[in-house]
């Protein structure tokens, strides 16, 4: 038997978080910030995982939490659990392996560009430079970089970064799979299968709206809604992995912090890889901590709480982290050239209203009802159907509502010039829905035993609900299956782009269109970053 634990997982959990960041600053900072920064990290990782574990009041504070949380897992079974990781990953085409969706021609070039051009990345194309979330991609790129060094060409090198970028994402879905178990309490083989097959496929109820076949590489259901789409978590590791790994294990720690501490560090690292998750994961830091404040008050440790809030580790998340990662987002061209957080207009389902026209009869003419009922439509097949399922024993969970409401919002919301912002913003709190979902689902099996009751008519209503949501996960399955089959594994749709630079075999110039400046930054002279706290440009 294993035992795992969330004190005992965290330290891998934190490590792991920590090692993109660190890698970055050595890469990118000048050696006095890359000082500061590696320091800043280790410390929150140490006071975070390790230290905390030693201090007598701390321990007493968190012995209820965390012995509850001591879960055994068979030896066989955590043996499946990394097979399962191993499976799902090759699956998803992270290291080439097998199927690539059509986001990877991107993400292969940014990976490549960063094994194989010095850090910072330059680009003389757009006399600027490489700015994106690419801290996922960083560690593995090392051993890309170590292939060189020791006189690998570039297909050699490249070759070797797949490879190890394939073993750091199961590394971390392995994490992501203990954390789960512990947050879920699943202390039985059957309950910890569940747990981990559970989130692979959950997802809204996309067979529901349509099916529509997009050719060999789009073949999936989830653009069925238009203006709107949530993403399963199959979806996202398929799509973009590297903005959904590190944000679920950051999220999976935050749901399993006994206090306040680690919040900003935690914070920060969800930051680095996913800006768009960070949003929601921002907003689940404010309420958890809100819930927790308004509880030691009345426990009369509002001091404590107080104390907690300036502890160590978010003091040196705030300074000594933020400072680096946001200077850093903030000079993409996308963004600072005005792609704020706005209004999404193609997404409202109101024209605009002047403000004398207040007559209820010229708002109700006012109201587009085609998309009004296209997003009715969406949230209800996407998630109300398991919020109405579970509201009877959620109905006074402060984290039920903050996601529900979060994921009727952020539809009407939209940054840069797609649509990206509610399909990753949401991230966390679908995560949230499959964490109340699975927790529902482990903890009222006996409604299943309560015959001609409501109860019992709820779970089985679920479970018809969950499994209608796998069909979404199923065919994406299918999508890579039927990819390979029409084209093998030499597919140049996953790999056409080469490099962002403009120099490699795709042909990829400034004027193919404006997606460029996605992962970009310009007039290098004008951004803080470049100007105060990157090493000089190669």
């Amino acid at each position: 038997m294993i035992t795992l634990s969330y004190s005992k997982i965290k330290k891998y959990a934190f490590i792991a978080l920590a090692i993109p960041f660190i890698v970055f600053a050595i890469g990118w900072l000048k050696w006095y910030w890359a000082v500061i920064a590696v320091v800043a990290t280790a410390t929150c990782v140490w006071i975070g995982a390790f230290a905390g574990n030693k201090n007598k009041q701390e321990t007493n504070m968190v012995s209820m939490t965390e012995s509850e949380k001591k879960i055994s897992v068979k030896k066989w079974i955590f043996v499946l659990l990394i097979v399962i990781a191993a499976i799902w990953v090759w699956q998803s085409g992270i290291g080439g392996f097998w199927a690539q969706s059509k986001d990877y021609p991107w993400r292969n070039a940014i990976y490549r560009d960063l094994v194989l051009r010095d850090w910072p990345v330059y680009y003389d194309m757009f006399d600027g430079a490489l700015v994106y979330y690419i801290g996922f991609w960083l560690p593995p790129a090392l051993i890309g970089k170590l292939a060189l060094l020791l006189g690998a060409n570039d297909v050699v090198a490249f070759q070797a970064a797949s490879v190890a970028i394939y073993i750091w994402s199961v590394f971390l879905i392995v994490i992501l799979f203990a954390l789960l178990i512990t947050l879920l309490k699943a202390d039985s083989t059957k309950k910890q299968l569940l747990v981990v097959l559970g989130f692979i496929f959950f997802s809204g109820l996309d067979i529901l709206g349509s099916i529509e076949p997009l050719g060999a590489n789009l073949y999936h259901l989830e653009w069925w809604a238009d203006y709107y789409q949530y993403s399963s978590f199959t979806t996202c590791l398929f799509w973009v992995f590297n903005q959904s790994i590190i944000p679920w294990i950051a999220l999976a720690c935050l749901l399993q912090e006994s206090n306040i501490k680690n919040y900003v560090y935690l914070g920060m690292m969800c930051l680095f890889s996913g800006p768009l998750p960070f949003v929601s994961f921002f907003i689940f830091c404010i309420a958890e901590g809100i819930v927790k404040g308004v509880k030691s008050f009345r426990d009369k440790s509002g001091k404590q709480f107080l104390k907690d809030i300036v502890s160590i580790s978010n003091i040196c998340a705030t300074f000594f982290i933020f400072i680096f990662i946001a200077t850093f987002l903030l000079s993409n061209a996308a963004i600072s050239g005005g792609g704020a957080l706005r209004l999404d207009q193609s997404a409202a389902v109101t024209e605009s209203v002047t403000v004398a026209e207040t007559s209820m009869n010229e708002l109700t003419n006012a109201i587009n009802w085609d998309k009004t009922l296209n997003y009715l439509q969406f949230v209800l097949f996407e998630f109300v159907f398991y919020a109405l399922l579970i509201l009877r024993k959620n109905y006074k969970n402060p984290l039920y509502y903050v996601a529900i409401i979060s994921l009727l919002v952020f539809p009407f919301l939209k940054i840069g010039g797609g649509n990206d912002f509610p399909m990753r913003a949401s991230i966390p709190a679908l995560f949230v829905v499959y964490y109340l979902v699975m927790k529902f689902l482990l903890e009222e099996k006996h409604w299943m035993a309560q015959k001609g009751t409501t109860n019992r008519m709820l779970y089985i209503l679920l479970i018809v609900v969950c499994l209608l949501g796998s069909i979404t996960p199923l065919v994406e399955f299918y999508r890579g299956c039927r990819q390979v089959a029409i084209h093998s594994l030499d597919n140049p749709m996953e790999d056409y782009l080469y490099t962002l630079g403009g120099d490699g075999p795709g042909g990829w110039t400034a004027e193919s269109g404006y997606e460029y400046a996605n992962f970009v930054s310009i007039n290098l002279e004008e951004q803080p970053f470049f100007v105060y706290f990157a090493k000089e440009l190669k």
